[in-house]
Order: structure tokens, then C-alpha cells, then sequence
């Protein structure tokens, strides 16, 4: 919604001795009666933070008592050290534009999507109640964080199941082999069963990489930094990809839930790679910028078919993995970008500067 500047004196029906309204009253009235009309509050100030002017909405939110605020000091109305009243103050001393979400000094508790802008005697002022919306982010990142933890566990039992059981069996099928070949006459018999042993070899070696990158090391022992290039390297020697990682050791002083949020996208990352990309050469690199925190992701693989590119633009569900990575950024304000062409693919995931657990304000 667009800022505006009314005058502080409401309109009378008409100047006096019945002369025709000017151009500029007639646009002012046609502005009030809109302002009547949307769901959101406005109030105007002046410099001695006097209310001069109110919508209908803004005197719901008031109260039982709407007559008394129109003139009235806004800090007799509501507490001047909320944290909505000093950014009030903050627009009116900088005579700047200001948008945030703020708790509101008058109804303890309730969360105000807050819009400031500085007119020629004063502030106008837009706010709406979020408090309910804000709940109900909290309550959906909750969520999100308990899934992700249960994929987390899920994954973790699986790679043990296949540790502990399906890499023993393709152990034993692999020396019952080399116990066959006695019994095998040289030529093609000797043939096939190269080939067999061959597959099982592969098996196994696939199924160590995949045991591998379902299940990470953690965090508990180690911070970020030194995590991801033990992970990178433990990698690169089961996969045969050349693995290098750029990362200050820095990061290891971000929110511990955050660190292990984002050895996950560069886990489920790596493990895209590994079973589509084709790839080579794979590089992480991580890096604080002047207003952002930057994780990349880049393999110099087939890239994403055309489809997948456009599904990726427009935000579509590319799979479990990649809407698991995403939802990881959002819940803690950032999002996740894939850039692809046909020398390779590039993860992106962006997060704000000062980075904050979920729930904490």
C-alpha cells in the first residue's frame, strides 16, 4: 500500500458560503473515502506525536473509546518504549521510510506489520495485525524442523541397515565367487563370472558411497568447517570425484542448528551429483558477503535437462531431496536457487546476514 499525506484537519461537507470544493479537496475527500474502506490501520502524527487523523479500522483496533485518540498524544494511548513506538519515533527524528514487524505498544502480545512514512507536518503511519500469520510460521517452521529431523533419523537407520547387513551379504557373494572359479572350466563359463564378480564389486562400492552420504558425520564433536572437509574427503575417496572445499572456519561460530542445516543441503547436494550429474569435479564454497551469507554448491556435470531448469525457475517441487534443502534455508529466512547449463550445476543457498535459530526473535 502506497504511503500518503492528508491534512490534519478533517474536511467540513463544503467551504463556507456553498463555493464549489477545490481540485485538491476534491482528490482529498476521494482519498479519505478510500482510506474508510481498507482492512488496514492508519493514523496520522504530527511533530508533537499528536494523533491527527484516523481510519475506521484504526479505530477499531483502539477500542470501545475511539473519540478520545483524535487530538490526543499517542504516548498517553499506548507505551512509549514499545518496540513499535520507537520505530515511530525512529521515522519521525530520520524523516525516512521504515517497514518492519514490530510488537504493538498497545495490545500486549500482538505482532504489528509496521509501515512508517515522513508527510510535510508529521508521520503517516499503516499498520496490520500479524500476530496470528507469525503464529502460524512459527508453528509451520516447528514442523518442518520435526520432519526434517525424522528424515534425518530415517536416514541414519537405513545406512546402518545397509551397513550392518546388505554390504555383508554382497561380501559374502563376492568370496563365494572367488570360490567357484576351481570349478569353472577356463573360456566363457570363466567369462561370465568375471563379469558378476565385476557388478558385485560395483555394488559394493556404490552401496558404500550411498551408506556414506546417507549418514554424515555430526556435528556434536566438531564444527562446520572441519566437518565438511572431513565429509568432502571421505566423498571423494569412495566416489572417485575430485572434492574441494572453500569455507572460513568462521562458521563455526553460526547457530549450532543452523551448521547442521547446512551440512545437510551440502549432503543431499553431493548426493545428487553422485547419482545424476555425471561429474568430475565438484567445489563447495562458502563465504560471507557485505549483506548475505552464501553457500555454492558447483559440479562441472551434465547439468539439468531443460524441464528441470524451467521447474526450478518457478520454485515447482523438483523432489524430496531438493524441496528438503529449500525448506532447510526458509526456516531460517533464506532461500536456495538452482542455476544449470550444459557445463555443469550450481546449488545456491542464500541466508540473511545475522542468522537466528527458528523461533527466536
Amino acid at each position: 500500500m502506497d504511503d500518503v499525506s492528508l491534512s490534519r484537519k478533517p474536511l467540513e461537507n463544503g467551504p463556507p458560503g456553498g463555493t464549489k470544493p477545490t481540485r485538491a479537496e476534491d482528490a482529498d475527500a476521494r482519498l479519505r473515502s478510500v482510506l474508510a474502506s481498507v482492512s488496514d490501520c492508519y493514523f496520522t502524527l504530527n511533530e508533537a506525536y499528536q494523533v491527527t487523523d484516523l481510519n475506521e479500522a484504526a479505530m477499531d483496533w483502539v477500542g470501545p473509546d475511539p473519540d478520545r485518540v483524535l487530538g490526543a498524544c499517542l504516548w498517553d494511548l499506548c507505551n512509549p518504549d514499545a518496540e513499535c513506538s520507537r520505530t515511530i519515533r525512529e521515522g519521525m527524528e530520520g524523516r525516512r521510510r521504515i517497514r518492519r514487524e514490530v510488537m504493538s505498544g498497545l495490545r500486549p502480545g500482538r505482532c504489528l506489520d509496521l509501515q512508517v512514512s515522513p508527510m510535510e507536518e508529521g508521520l503517516s503511519v499503516f499498520f496490520t495485525d500479524v500476530t496470528e500469520r507469525r503464529a502460524a510460521e512459527a508453528a509451520l517452521n516447528e514442523l518442518a524442523g520435526r520432519l526434517l529431523s525424522l528424515q534425518d533419523d530415517e536416514r541414519e537407520r537405513i545406512a546402518e541397515e545397509l551397513h550392518d547387513s546388505t554390504a555383508q551379504h554382497l561380501v559374502a557373494v563376492g568370496l563365494n565367487l572367488m570360490r567357484l572359479t576351481r570349478y569353472i572350466i577356463p573360456g566363457e563359463g570363466q567369462k561370465v563370472l568375471d563379469e558378476i564378480a565385476d557388478s558385485v564389486d560395483e555394488a559394493a562400492r556404490e552401496l558404500r558411497a550411498f551408506t556414506y552420504l546417507l549418514h554424515p558425520p555430526g556435528l556434536e564433536n566438531g564444527g562446520l568447517a572441519g566437518t565438511v572437509r572431513v565429509f568432502a574427503a571421505g566423498f571423494a575417496r569412495r566416489t572417485g570425484l575430485v572434492t574441494s572445499v572453500r569455507m572460513p572456519d568462521t562458521v563455526d561460530k553460526l547457530p549450532f542448528d543452523l551448521q547442521r542445516s547446512l551440512l545437510r543441503v551440502i549432503q543431499e547436494a553431493l548426493t545428487n551429483i553422485y547419482r545424476h550429474a555425471a561429474a568430475s569435479r565438484i567445489v563447495i564454497d562458502l563465504r560471507f558477503g557485505a549483506d548475505t551469507l552464501k553457500l555454492r554448491i558447483l559440479d562441472d556435470g551434465c547439468g539439468l535437462s531443460r524441464g528441470v531448469r524451467k521447474a526450478a525457475g518457478d520454485g515447482a517441487l523438483l523432489g524430496v531431496g531438493v524441496a528438503g534443502m529449500r525448506t532447510r534455508m526458509l526456516r531460517f529466512g533464506g532461500n536456495l536457487r538452482l542455476l544449470s547449463d550444459a557445463r555443469g550445476t550450481m546449488v545456491v543457498a542464500t541466508l540473511p546476514p545475522k542468522v537466528k535459530s527458528p523461533g527466536h526473535d
